[in-house]
């Protein structure tokens, strides 16, 4: 989990300068991947957006993953509401809503994507909180009437734990999210670069120019979506 947390500084990364006389040039020793249209490198560029794509996802899991906390620890009565946002994908909710805006910018898609993966995490914390609230450990703080403040202190490591096992599952769904709605053309503009960016530039290339950016890019997505996924080794690193 740290090294998805550490990318949420490449948030506030300055784009590369652009160098219009520059662009399109093939791969070369200075420039491994060649230049882009506007001449910015290439592989720097893969580099930048992968990096921001990590921070995007990581901001939208753990926004995804404080709300599942909230519904799993005061939305018992919704519990059906809940249910039936389970059964309809996050994609499959937010395509067509991109669709009929012409598309959603950064920080609207960080907070739907957010909100829209909560409540498939409500579940697994909600049987968490359940045993912990039926602990004697639990009791026992309650019948001693102990403070907010203390009980925070105390049991925010377990807390982080029950967090630390759900966060990649969360993440790799902001980060499949964002790179189909982008690679669609419905996601943040050309401004917020991304692994998704790329794709929507590259891949209607890749049939008649054999564009390294492109293929880069398409398997940098589709390498973090192995490695993250339940069988990949990485997945339960913290």
């Amino acid at each position: 989990m740290r090294w998805r947390l550490a990318f949420l500084g490449a948030l506030l990364l300055p784009d590369l300068a652009l160098a219009p006389f520059q662009g399109g040039l093939a791969s070369t020793l200075r420039h491994p991947l060649g230049t882009d249209d506007l001449g910015r490198d290439a592989l720097l560029r893969l580099l930048l957006a992968s990096a921001r794509s990590l921070g995007f996802a990581s901001a939208c899991a753990l926004l995804a993953l404080a709300a599942g906390l909230l519904l799993a620890w005061r939305g018992r009565r919704l519990l059906g509401a809940w249910s039936a946002l389970r059964s309809l994908p996050p994609l499959l909710f937010l395509l067509p809503l991109a669709a009929a805006l012409g598309g959603l910018p950064a920080l609207p898609l960080g907070l739907l994507l957010g909100f829209m993966i909560a409540p498939h995490l409500e579940p697994p914390l909600r049987a968490r909180l359940e045993q912990f609230q039926n602990s004697p450990a639990w009791a026992a703080e309650r019948t001693l009437g102990a403070p907010w403040p203390s009980i925070l202190r105390r049991w925010s490591p377990w807390a982080w734990q029950q967090v630390v096992t759900l966060f990649p599952s969360a993440w790799l769904s902001a980060l499949w999210g964002e790179a189909t709605l982008t690679a669609l053309g419905l996601g943040p503009g050309p401004g917020q670069d991304s692994l998704g960016r790329l794709l929507a530039e590259e891949l209607p290339r890749l049939g008649s120019d054999p564009s390294p950016l492109g293929w880069a890019a398409l398997t940098a997505v589709l390498g973090l979506a192995w490695a993250s996924a339940p069988g990949g080794r990485p997945h339960g690193a913290s």
